[in-house]
C-alpha cells in the first residue's frame, strides 16, 4: 500500500530495516546494536495473569492493573466505542495473527499493534507514580526494537490532503474476508476529540506491517486539538518515536530515547503546537540510512508532503518550544560515520516556528531545503542554542537566518556550549551512562535560563517518576 506520496520515506525506512536485520544476524551482545535492551530489572519475562485481547474492541472497555495484557494481531477500537486503560496497567505483544492487503494478496502476520479509529477514543491516563507500559514481553537481554507494535491514532482534523487509509494497515483476515474497520484519517473538525494519552511508555515499538512499512511508538493520525496527549516517553523505537500526520493536536512533555530514526515526524499539513519535549539519541544504536546509504536520523524532520513537490499551500507549521534535541557527545573519530543527521531538518516547503530549544551533537543542527529555506515564515526559528558538529545552519543564510536570536556553535566538545548538566555530568545519553543518567544530566548550569526542555518551571513535571531513562523489565501494576 505504498504511494507516491511515501515512496522515498519507505526508502529510507526500508534501508534502516535492512541494516537492524544485518545487525540481528551477527549475534551482537547487549549494548551493542543489535539488542536494543536497557533493562535495569530482574527475571522476566513477565509474571503475573494473562488477558489476551483479539479482534476489534466494538463497545467500551476498560483494563485494569493486576494482570498482563497481551495485543494479538492489531486490536482496532472501532464504532465510536471507548478503550479506558487504567494507572499502572501493562500491555505487551500477543500472537502474530494473518492478514492481507487484499482479499487475494499473500498473508502478513502482525502482532501487537493498538488501532484507534475515527469517532472512537482512547481513555490511557496513568499517574507520574503509576504510568501506563506498553513493551515488549520478551525476556530481559532478548529484547529488540520493535518487539511491540506502536499506538495509531485515526482522527477527523484536517490533512493537507484528501482523506485517506493510514498506510500499511491490513484491510482482510486471512480468509480474505473484509475486516469491516475503516481506517480513514482527516476530515474537517479540527477540535476532534479523540480521547485522553497521559502518563505513557511505550517501549520497543516499530513492528513491520509490510517490508517497507512500520510503526512509529505513537502515531497521531488527522487527531484534533480536542484531544489530550502530554506526559509520553517512547524508547528504542525501529522507526520514529512520534508522528504527526496532519491534525491539529498539541502534545507537552513528550521524550524520545535510543529511537532509530527520527524523535519527531510531521507531515501532511500538521498545525499544532509541542512544548517541552527531550531526543536522546544512543550511540550504540543503529539509525536509519537514506536512499544513498548515508545517515538520515534526525531530531526533527518535517515536511509538507511525502513527495518532492512543493506547491501544497496548506503548508505544515508545527509550533515547537522548548526542545532539547541531542545527538552524541563527540564527533567520530578514526574516520567512522557520524551515523545521525540533522538535530531539525526543515524540508518539503514546510513551515515551522521553533524557539527557546537546544539542538547539539549532530553533524548539521538545522537543514532547510527543498523549497522551505526560501518559502518559511522568515525568522521562524529563533532564540536557540545550536551546536553541530560540521554545519550549523544549511544553508547558511536560510529564512533570514542572519541576524536573530540563535546562538550557534562548532565546539568539538559541545557540552561546553550547551550549559546543561550539573556540575561535570554529561547531557549525552550513552550505554555506558544509561543506568545512572537522571534529569541531573540534564538540568541547565544557570537556574535561570528559559532554554531548552528542562527548566525551572518545567522540572517538576519531568522529575516526578514517570520517566524511565532504562526500559523496565515490568512495571508494578499491583501483581
Amino acid at each position: 500500500m505504498i504511494n507516491s506520496g511515501t515512496m522515498k520515506r519507505s526508502a529510507k525506512r526500508a534501508l534502516a530495516i535492512i541494516a537492524i536485520a544485518v545487525f540481528a544476524v551477527t549475534g551482537c551482545k547487549k549494548g551493542s546494536n543489535g539488542n536494543f535492551d536497557r533493562s535495569n530489572g530482574a527475571g522476566g519475562p513477565f509474571t503475573g495473569a494473562d488477558s489476551v485481547i483479539t479482534g476489534n474492541i466494538s463497545v467500551s472497555r476498560t483494563l485494569t492493573p493486576g494482570k498482563v495484557y497481551k495485543l494479538n494481531g492489531i486490536i482496532f477500537v472501532t464504532g465510536g466505542a471507548k478503550l479506558t486503560i487504567k494507572p499502572g496497567t501493562l500491555l505487551t505483544t500477543g500472537t502474530l495473527v494473518g492478514y492481507r492487503a487484499s482479499p487475494t494478496s499473500s498473508i502478513q502476520s502482525v502482532a501487537g499493534v493498538l488501532v484507534v479509529t475515527k469517532g472512537s477514543s482512547i481513555d490511557a491516563v496513568g499517574t507520574a507514580s503509576r504510568p501506563i507500559t506498553f513493551t515488549s514481553p520478551k525476556a530481559a537481554g532478548s529484547r529488540q526494537a520493535g518487539d511491540f507494535g506502536g499506538i495509531i491514532v485515526l482522527g477527523k482534523s484536517p490533512i493537507n490532503q484528501a482523506p485517506r487509509a493510514f498506510e500499511g494497515l491490513p484491510l482482510y483476515n486471512s480468509d480474505g474476508d473484509p475486516l469491516g474497520v475503516d481506517i480513514n484519517y482527516g476530515g474537517t473538525e479540527s477540535a476532534d476529540n479523540s480521547g485522553r494519552i497521559q502518563y505513557v511508555r511505550i517501549d520497543y515499538p516499530g513492528f513491520l506491517l509490510t517490508p517497507d512499512v512500520g510503526i512509529s511508538g505513537l502515531t497521531l493520525a488527522g487527531v484534533g486539538s480536542g484531544t489530550t496527549i502530554d506526559h509520553i516517553e517512547v524508547t528504542y523505537s525501529r522507526l520514529d518515536g512520534f508522528s504527526f500526520f496532519g491534525g491539529t493536536v498539541n502534545a507537552s512533555y513528550l521524550i524520545s530515547l535510543a529511537n532509530a530514526d527520527d524523535d519527531f515526524d510531521f507531515t501532511y499539513g500538521y498545525k499544532g503546537t509541542i512544548q517541552y519535549a527531550i531526543c536522546l539519541k544512543d550511540p550504540s544504536s543503529i539509525h536509519s540510512l537514506n536512499s544513498s546509504g548515508g545517515p538520515d536520523s534526525n531530531g526533527i524532520e518535517s515536511d509538507t508532503e511525502g513527495n518532492d513537490q512543493n506547491t501544497n499551500p496548506d503548508r505544515t507549521h508545527p509550533v515547537c518550544s522548548n526542545f532539547t534535541l541531542l545527538g552524541y557527545a563527540a564527533s567520530p573519530i578514526n574516520g567512522s560515520p557520524l551515523r545521525l543527521a540533522a538535530g531539525a531538518r526543515w524540508r518539503r516547503n514546510t513551515d515551522l516556528s521553533m524557539t527557546n530549544s537546544i539542538i547539539a551533537g549532530y553533524s548539521t543542527g538545522v537543514e532547510f531545503f527543498t523549497g522551505t529555506a526560501t518559502s518559511a515564515t522568515s525568522g521562524g526559528f529563533t532564540g536557540n542554542a545550536v551546536h553541530a558538529y560540521n554545519i550549523v545552519f544549511s544553508p547558511a543564510n536560510s529564512i533570514s537566518l542572519s541576524g536573530s536570536t540563535n546562538t550557534t556553535s562548532t565546539e568539538a566538545n559541545p557540552s561546553l556550549f550547551v550549559g546543561i548538566g550539573l556540575g561535570s555530568l554529561s547531557p549525552f545519553y550513552s550505554t555506558v551512562n544509561s543506568s545512572s543518567f537522571t534529569f541531573n544530566n540534564l538540568r541547565p548550569k544557570v537556574a535561570t535560563t528559559t532554554l531548552g526542555a528542562i527548566t525551572s518551571a518545567s522540572l517538576p513535571q519531568w522529575n516526578s517518576g514517570w520517566v524511565s531513562f532504562v526500559p523496565q523489565t515490568r512495571v508494578d501494576s499491583g501483581l
